[in-house]
């Protein structure tokens, strides 16, 4: 098979992830590939269709009937044939924002999922960056309490909670994306402990362990033990294999 390449809304990634519809965006996806955008209305083929996306062929009708159903694809009664809609009108119908999309092109379609998960930390990455210089760019207070370094470079910050609270979904579940986007090498996470200082800038040893998760309750669980000093776990930093573009999808007009 050739290799696939399209421009996928993030948005639409985002929406296979949280919906849990990330077979039926692939099929979608895949019938984009290998047609023009109509093919046979013929359920023989669904069993060639599995054996390309590594799924079997009771997925694979469960999810045209789900396109078929929200209009993802419309049938052709006449003709018998599917028409696959184009991403411009995907757009409108779920009612889309952000004009970040992301070049997909695999090898094969073993990982869309974990690809999806990058695609969308990526995303609030550079979002939560851009936002960050903008802040920062108002003022150069930084956080005494805390001996932070800079980042390595090609590394940024991405909270868990903040993810979570930005596609609506737990932090476990949020930290299972992260999971699934480095185990898929779309991205590189280094762990983060830093060392607490006092006003005066000493560091503070372990034995204030425990007076300070009493009076830090909220952060209680990130204070660690280190051999001689008290250490706080930071948010990982990432490193992102790929990088988001705009992309404007507009609907043809008809003549």
């Amino acid at each position: 098979m050739k290799p696939v390449y399209t421009t996928l809304p993030v948005e639409l990634c985002r929406y296979a992830l949280i919906n849990r519809k990330s077979n039926h965006l692939l099929v979608f996806i895949y019938l984009k590939h290998i047609t023009n955008g109509h093919i046979s209305n013929d359920t023989s083929l669904y069993q060639e269709w599995a054996i390309d996306l590594r799924l079997n062929k009771r997925t694979i009708n469960n999810c045209i009937n789900w396109l078929i159903k929200n209009k993802w694809i419309t049938v052709n009664g006449k003709k018998q044939s599917l028409k696959i809609i184009g991403y411009a009108k995907l757009f409108k119908k779920l009612k889309f924002q952000s004009l970040s999309a992301v070049r997909y092109e695999p090898d094969n379609f073993l990982d869309f999922t974990d690809f999806c998960c990058a695609a969308v930390i990526i995303y609030y990455i550079q979002k939560k960056r851009f936002i960050d210089k903008k802040r920062r760019s108002g003022s150069k207070m930084e956080d005494s309490n805390m001996n932070r370094n800079s980042y390595p470079k090609g590394y940024s910050e991405l909270p868990i909670s903040y993810l979570a609270k930005c596609l609506g979904v737990s932090n476990s579940t949020a930290k299972n994306y992260k999971k699934r986007a480095e185990k898929a090498g779309f991205i590189t996470i280094k762990r983060q402990f830093y060392t607490l200082i006092n006003n005066d800038g000493e560091k503070i040893t372990r034995n204030n362990y425990y007076v300070h998760q009493y009076h830090n309750k909220k952060i209680a669980g990130r204070y660690r033990q280190g051999r001689k000093y008290l250490k706080i776990v930071a948010p990982d930093l990432i490193q992102i294999g790929f990088s988001t573009m705009r992309k404007h999808y507009k609907l043809k007009e008809k003549i």
